[in-house]
């Protein structure tokens, strides 16, 4: 018989503090209906699954989830979901169960049941206020691992103003963006509101007046949130559509401002900084801890260090923290800026010296990293310890 533990996310828990092996998590260990709902499901009915699976979702919407991960253990399948950066557990699926929820989710996703050897990609649609999910699998040694990253619906178009800036990094992201050519770079980890930047940043170049208006296309995997005055185009690689093919037709469309919904790979990074630096503006994301760990990422691509110099006209690293002020326990943005790249940076750049030493250069002159703007927040008692040590492990090195 399955056996199903609800537990009720909390700041506090850590994914790590209970485990399918746990025999504290034999019962439902929470009294909130929502969840508990999950253990009332009857796992003897034809249609188990199905309910299980729904009710996750529903769940994980409700709560405004950003990812909802389905995780094969040895003992069975470990449910859990990340809201607001914090990744907690909602239940425990026995292995005789397990197979069917990971079957209705690839089946809602249009993925291949029937193979659980190689990782899959498709999405789901959703309704809830939710636009889509990018649903992704992988296998492991116990079985599938599925992860279900919730898509926005378009209910909301973000503008610079409303992400908490200061009034001179405000200053300074308009003065980048409204630049005839050169990158603007958003980097952070997953969750820390890279995309919602970069599209708060297209939103004002689309809404700029008729006389300074520009040509505005975009390349994304998914279109998260649709921008009036932006052609969008979202890449299907099942069919070839990839970046890279993507990439050569935006740039024979004529355009002068280009959003690249992320850098992945060399080739990308090539691409983008080679067009900034034939004259168009260029608005992108990448996945790194801080804006030296960027600038060595580059490097590693292999990007000319001559156009990371002459084309990069802004590079910020983002975080978003959990504030202890207010009922909704809303997140703060933390921002670093890379400085110019003047005299000792520049330097750096071109002895392509490691990420720590990139940092410590841009410290030198000036800038304030993400983990200093968080322990000022710890200090005033506006961030708690656990949230500073969860973003900011304090055995490991920040770069």
């Amino acid at each position: 018989m399955a056996r199903i533990t609800s537990n009720k996310p909390t700041s506090d828990q850590h994914p790590s503090d209970q485990h399918p092996s746990d025999p504290q998590a034999s019962e439902p260990q929470t009294s909130d209906p929502q969840l508990d709902i999950l253990a009332s499901l009857n796992s003897k009915s034809a249609d188990y699954a199905v309910k299980v699976t729904d009710r996750l979702l529903q769940i994980a919407m409700e709560n405004r989830a950003s990812d909802l991960h389905f995780d094969s253990t040895a003992n069975g399948m470990l449910i859990r979901m990340r809201a607001q950066g914090i990744l907690s557990e909602l239940a425990v699926v026995t292995s005789d169960k397990s197979s069917q929820i990971v079957a209705r989710v690839k089946s809602l996703s249009g993925l291949l049941s029937y193979r659980s050897d190689v990782p899959q990609e498709g999405r789901m649609p959703l309704a809830f206020g939710r636009a889509d999910a990018r649903v992704c699998t992988l296998p492991t040694l116990h079985g599938e691992r599925l992860v279900v990253r919730f898509s926005i619906a378009p209910s909301r178009q973000w503008d610079l103003t409303d992400l908490g800036l200061t009034q001179e990094l405000y200053s300074q992201i308009c003065k980048s963006i409204e630049s005839a050519s050169g990158v603007v770079l958003v980097c952070g980890p997953a969750g820390s509101g890279k995309t919602t930047t970069a599209y708060a940043m297209m939103h004002r170049l689309a809404q700029a007046s008729e006389s300074t208006r520009r040509c505005l296309v975009s390349l994304e995997d998914p279109i998260e949130q649709a921008i009036d005055g932006v052609a969008q185009s979202q890449i299907q690689p099942t069919v070839g559509y990839t970046w890279t093919t993507g990439l050569k037709a935006m740039l024979r469309q004529d355009p002068e401002v280009m959003l690249i919904g992320e850098i992945r790979d060399a080739e990308t990074a090539r691409v983008v900084f080679q067009a900034a630096s034939t004259g168009q503006l260029v608005i992108s994301t990448m996945h790194a801890r801080s804006v030296g760990d960027a600038v060595a990422r580059l490097i590693d691509m292999e990007v000319p260090k001559h156009q990371i110099l002459s084309a990069m006209s802004l590079l910020i690293a983002l975080r978003l923290v959990r504030s202890n002020e207010g009922m909704n326990r809303d997140r703060i943005l933390l921002v670093e800026k890379l400085p110019a790249i003047e005299t000792e940076l520049r330097e750096a750049i071109l002895s392509e010296s490691s990420a720590m030493r990139i940092q410590d250069t841009a410290v030198q002159q000036g800038m304030q990293t993400l983990k200093e703007q968080a322990a000022v927040l710890l200090q005033s008692g506006a961030m708690d310890e656990p949230t500073f040590r969860r973003h900011f492990d304090l055995n490991r090195e920040e770069p």
